[in-house]
């Protein structure tokens, strides 16, 4: 410690000093590490989870479906705008409906169970980091590197299934590990955690565990595995699976097998019955992790150039029957990760619908790799106490940003279907339908639906549904450029009694008094609103 000024007493620099040492050696220690990640996380995802409108896609969508769940009390079966829906697996929705029943139904209990899962991918990571072998330092920057991912943190605000599905992923993975060392119990969780998986993302719930098996086939331990309960994990599996899809067979079988097997898995998964898609290609993924995956890009190629060096060099011999188990190695760790790429990227990249947040339980494989780089090139310990120390400092302060300035807070989703979504619940009576009338129903109808509490019916591409509509004395939400063919100049049996953006809600004549506000969500507000 420097010697005191001239003038201070020596008591008042250790008063000063001491906390922030006390500080540091906290921040330094590897037993600290875990604790103050997961705090650095839930200050960056909780800063301002809910405080924007969910968003059309997909956020309304599946928000609507967990609403309706709450308010009809069927849990079994999804409905959106009043009708049943099964392209998806029930379980994030039922965590959502819960979420509604405490928090009431806004965007921050809609968005609550990824805000959490993010945090928890946090924690996983540095915990698997730690199981696989990895030191203090690379555990620690692979957490890190996973919270200051861009694309990651901002799928953990929306209110979708992925973060969930990538926070079972690692659950998996870490089983898996322990399974290694031996008991049934592991793999019955393994099996299990891969049910909840199912239930929340269908098929591509099933990713761990192919990656679980090609690993154990890859490190000669079928049979070992196998000895020691892996049976355990597919059975476990099907057990949690099989009562909802049990359920949705008997009861909705035609329906089941057109929208969750038919549409969700064969159409958009496997491309059947469709000509191949221009936005397809066999290096889609690889071609946006490159553009998006910065600054980390780099550090994720080098490490897993080293794990795949690491994979496929030569080692002693193993017998999988042999009744001891195997220490895990290096060796070990490194072909979890390649096979953990190469699965999730290599399957999702054949798919015909590809879309990136499909691959999110790629990214903490990334930050793992990102961290064996960083750990490479920094390898003295003064240095590493640097990173650690700044990387912490860098965490707390991007969390009290975002939680106490509003500067980078996006722009509001679709505030004309806000707003038009208020007008219609001032305006329509409740249980009364409203008449979609324009080029692309889902483009809106999510958001309206959502924050409208009125349902949408689609009109299936022409004018004749909305006239009866209106006729019968019923609202219609129109496209401003479709309205002249719905009521020509001449005709003025219909009028637009509120307009934004590009769309308005129609009435049959006379236009009835507008009203904003009655019974609307605080939230939506209604700028941008303009009665005609």
């Amino acid at each position: 410690m420097a010697p005191p000024r001239p003038g201070r007493p020596a008591e008042d620099v250790h008063a000063t000093d001491a906390p922030l040492a006390r500080l540091r050696v906290m921040l330094l220690d590897p037993r600290a590490h875990a604790a103050i990640l997961t705090a650095c996380a839930a200050l960056i995802l909780f800063a301002r989870a809910g405080a924007s409108p969910l968003a059309n896609y997909d956020d309304a969508f599946y928000a609507e479906k967990a609403k309706q769940m709450l308010r009809t009390g069927d849990w079994l079966t999804p409905h959106f705008a009043g009708s049943v829906r099964l392209d998806n697996p029930p379980l994030f929705l039922w965590l959502m409906a819960m979420s509604f029943a405490v928090l009431g139904v806004n965007s921050f209990a809609a968005v609550l169970w990824s805000a959490l899962a993010g945090v928890t991918c946090v924690a996983l990571t540095h915990r698997l980091a730690r199981r696989l072998g990895s030191d203090a330092f690379e555990s620690w920057a692979a957490a890190l590197v996973l919270l200051a991912t861009g694309y990651f943190l901002k799928y953990a605000n929306h209110a979708m299934f992925d973060v969930f599905t990538t926070a079972l992923f690692l659950a998996v993975i870490l089983a898996y590990r322990r399974a290694w060392e031996g008991g049934r119990a592991p793999w019955a969780v393994v099996g299990l955690i891969t049910g909840l998986g199912v239930l929340t993302k269908s098929a591509l719930g099933l990713f761990p565990l192919v990656v679980v098996a090609l690993h154990a086939c890859w490190c000669r331990r079928v049979w070992r595995s196998l000895a020691t309960g892996a049976w355990l994990a597919p059975l476990a599996t099907i057990a949690v699976v099989l009562p909802w899809y049990g359920y949705q067979l008997v009861v909705n079988h035609d329906q089941f097998l057109s929208e969750h097997v038919g549409l969700l898995l064969l159409r958009n998964g496997l491309g059947v019955g469709l000509a191949t898609s221009p936005h397809s290609s066999p290096f889609a993924y690889v071609r946006e992790l490159c553009l998006i995956y910065w600054p980390w890009l780099p550090c994720a190629a080098y490490g897993l150039w080293i794990v795949a060096r690491e994979s496929f060099a030569p080692a002693t011999p193993y017998t999988s029957a042999s009744p001891v188990p195997r220490e895990w190695k290096p060796r070990d760790s490194s072909r979890l990760l390649f096979t953990w790429v190469v699965v999730v990227l290599g399957v999702l990249s054949a798919a015909h619908e590809q879309k990136l947040w499909y691959a999110m339980s790629v990214f903490p494989a990334l930050a793992l790799l990102s961290a064996r780089a960083l750990a490479t090139w920094v390898p003295g310990e003064r240095l590493r106490a640097r990173f650690v120390t700044w990387g912490f400092g860098l965490a707390t302060a991007a969390g009290a940003f975002l939680a106490l300035t509003p500067i980078g807070m996006p722009a509001p989703r679709r505030p004309d279907i806000q707003a038009l979504a208020e007008a219609a619940r001032s305006m329509v009576p409740e249980r009364e339908a409203i008449q979609f009338s324009g080029a692309y129903y889902p483009a809106v109808a999510h958001q309206f639906v959502f924050y409208s509490d009125r349902s949408l019916v689609p009109d299936q591409g022409e004018l004749a549904p909305a006239r009866t509509a209106l006729d019968h004395g019923r609202w219609a939400l129109v496209e401003r450029d479709r309205f002249p063919r719905l009521s020509p100049a001449r005709d003025r049996r219909y009028v637009p009694v509120v307009t934004a953006g590009e769309w308005m809600l129609v009435h049959a004549a006379p236009a009835p008094a507008v009203v904003l506000g009655r019974n609307g969500p605080a939230a939506t507000g209604a700028r941008g609103v303009s009665p005609e």
